[in-house]
């Protein structure tokens, strides 16, 4: 009879003592629930728009784990308070040109009309009133190597307005194609004056195709990821 009287309380002590699959407690545990599209949390919200993603640097956060934007942030020898990535840059009231907007994986977004295909594209923004000639200026995908590719001379950022690079490698195609291919599982940008002033540095998480990772607003140093991309045109 004790046997009998005894077998809830075993019962329950075997099912409370075996965890049931783990439940994400919140959207944004993890940076890349941010840019999948999912409802991790089933609150009705979805990626940037919901808070806990917010403080990820793909929504405009910066936790400097996963994508990192910081323009200044000066503390160490070399005005740099990150530990892994250099990625100070000329103060945002200083600069003349951006990187504005980036798509690295590239089905169906935009074409490139010299040969009808899809390749990586990146989106520079003038924020001055009058057009640069981008001849010296310097762009790459390691931060170790910031002269990787020069620019030409007669290359132009028009006043106020956008430049699309196609970031192919294959510069044979033109002067507005580069020397090297974005990789859509992360990786680093960087934009250079002549003199090797940086004017952006980042480092950029995993990306999801046809969707691209733009300053919003134009400019702003405010990094979201777009489901509608704007090359050539506002980010809004």
């Amino acid at each position: 009879m004790a046997a009998l009287l005894a077998l809830p309380f075993l019962l329950s002590t075997l099912l409370t003592g075996c965890p049931g699959p783990s439940v994400s407690s919140a959207e944004g545990d993890d940076p890349s629930q941010c840019t999948d599209g999912i409802d991790n949390d089933a609150n009705g919200l979805v990626d940037c728009a919901d808070e806990g993603c917010q403080v990820w640097s793909v929504c405009g956060g910066d936790t400097d784990t996963d994508t990192d934007t910081d323009t200044d942030t000066d503390s160490d020898a070399d005005g740099d308070t990150d530990t892994d990535t250099d990625t100070d840059t000329a103060p945002p009231d200083e600069k003349e040109a951006t990187i504005n907007e980036f798509m690295a994986s590239n089905s169906a977004t935009l074409m490139d009309p010299s040969d009808s295909s899809y390749p990586d594209w990146i989106e520079l923004y003038n924020l001055t009133d009058a057009a640069i000639d981008l001849g010296g200026y310097t762009m790459t995908d390691d931060l170790e190597d910031k002269a990787k590719v020069s620019l030409p001379a007669g290359l132009t950022l028009p006043a106020s307005g956008y430049l699309i690079l196609w970031a192919d490698g294959n510069p044979e195609k033109g002067s507005d194609h580069l020397d090297f291919k974005l990789t859509k599982s992360g990786e680093s940008l960087g934009l250079y004056r002549p003199d090797g002033t940086p004017l952006d540095k980042l480092n950029y998480g995993a990306q999801a195709t046809d969707q691209s990772a733009c300053q919003m607003p134009d400019g702003s140093g405010t990094w979201e990821i777009d489901a509608t991309p704007t090359p050539g045109a506002a980010n809004n």
